[in-house]
């Protein structure tokens, strides 16, 4: 009789989590893998300031909680090794200071420092700590010896600088806010060598990775109304995608990866890798990645480039995600019409074509039609973002965020058998 209601016990579960449309493998498998809770891409080689002999503190936000995590520190933009002498984390409290008893020393193959040569990257060994979604945390990294900086560009953040080996310090003291550099005004708080934090999560079902150009990195997304970029807001479009998908239920909710270049291209350098150079370490490598939003092509065609181009290097992207087991989410290239420069009807061209392929013939997994949501008035013959949504004519403003953010469609990013890399 016991067994009897033990297997009946185990039809309804079965039954509740078909209807609640996740495969039961996913769930089977909740907090056995490593998920991609926050990132930035490296564009950006720097030379100052100077940083040999200082502490540097990265402020990250990851996306999903969890009860353990690791730290992905990357070289890819310098051209000589950096030294770390040592690297902590821990919650942060305002400013640069951290919440007192949670900074925690960071190894590398049980090492506490670590030596990156050009071009590398490494993850910290998995540590115990309580992460909970949208809490800010603070990595600093003691730097011991560097002649360049690898960083992203638009951080959009407060990031902090000390003389000193100061990283196990919970204090503020001696910490000044690394400076923004020109063109001033444009959101360009850089964060130094930090590129991922994994969470290990019990309820998490996947990744979804964030790829594009300045529109994903947010550009525009924080100018208040007297056009002044605020920094410390988090009001991208993914990252109102990623407050949706954590009001979701446990057996659904998705890190979000924001790998996001300003400049950047599918083809060549416009800033930083192109995506077809960049793939395999800012998406592919993505723990527990099991969806990519790709959303590039418009600085390919003001680059020269024809739709023919864009379509086949967008191809090429396709290709090499679902060959990873990923679902990918296309995403239309949206209105840059203006008055008096920086389009061209010939550019008109090209974009209408790469989105008619998009609609009609790419191999996506799904579309995000941003061009239809953001499409205002024709100006110079080519139409431009609404006015009530537009920053600059290249970049929505934060209303225009807030709406893109919002018109994702959520069953999009259904629940899959397989993750992505969880190395």
């Amino acid at each position: 009789m016991e067994s009897t209601k033990n297997i009946s016990r185990l039809l309804v579960v079965g039954l509740c989590l078909l209807l609640s449309g996740a495969p039961l493998g996913v769930l089977a498998r909740g907090g056995e893998e490593w998920f991609s809770a926050w990132s930035v891409s490296h564009g950006l080689r720097l030379t100052t300031p100077a940083m040999s002999g200082t502490s540097v503190r990265m402020v990250v936000r990851p996306t999903i909680s969890g009860d353990e995590l690791r730290v992905k520190l990357e070289n890819t933009m310098g051209s000589a090794p950096v030294v770390f002498s040592a690297a902590y984390v821990g919650v942060r409290a305002p400013g640069a200071a951290l919440v007192p008893g949670t900074n925690r020393r960071l190894s590398f193959g049980g090492a506490p420092g670590l030596t990156l040569g050009a071009g590398q990257g490494a993850y910290s060994d998995p540590i115990k700590f309580r992460v909970r979604a949208f809490e800010e945390l603070a990595v600093s990294l003691d730097v011991a010896s560097a002649s360049d900086i690898s960083a992203h560009q638009v951080g959009l953040t407060t990031n902090y600088i000390a003389s000193g080996a100061r990283a196990a310090a919970a204090s503020a003291e001696g910490f000044a806010p690394v400076p923004e550099f020109a063109p001033v005004n444009n959101g360009n708080l850089p964060f130094y060598w930090i590129a991922n934090v994994d969470v290990r999560s019990p309820s998490t079902t996947g990744a979804i990775v964030l790829f594009g150009d300045s529109i994903t990195d947010g550009r525009c997304s924080t100018r208040d109304a007297n056009l002044v970029v605020q920094p410390d807001l988090y009001q991208r479009w993914g990252d109102v995608l990623a407050e949706r998908l954590a009001a979701l239920p446990a057996n659904q909710s998705k890190g979000v990866s924001n790998q996001g270049i300003a400049g950047n291209r599918i083809l060549n350098r416009g800033n930083g890798p192109s995506a077809l150079e960049r793939i395999g370490y800012d998406v592919l490598d993505r723990a527990g990645a099991t969806h990519v939003v790709f959303f590039e092509g418009t600085n390919d065609i003001t680059g020269g480039f024809t739709a023919a181009q864009v379509i086949a290097g967008t191809q090429a992207v396709i290709d090499q995600v679902h060959a990873a087991g990923m679902k990918i989410i296309g995403v239309t290239v949206i209105p840059r019409g203006r008055v008096g420069a920086g389009w061209s009807p010939a550019f008109e061209e090209h974009r209408l074509a790469v989105n008619a392929w998009m609609r009609a013939e790419a191999k996506f997994d799904g579309l995000i039609d941003f061009d239809r949501l953001l499409q205002g008035p024709v100006l110079d013959g080519s139409p431009s973002i609404k006015p009530e949504l537009n920053c600059d004519f290249t970049h929505p403003n934060t209303a225009g965020y807030k709406a893109m953010g919002e018109f994702i469609d959520l069953r999009l990013f259904g629940n899959v058998s397989t993750w992505g890399n969880s190395k």
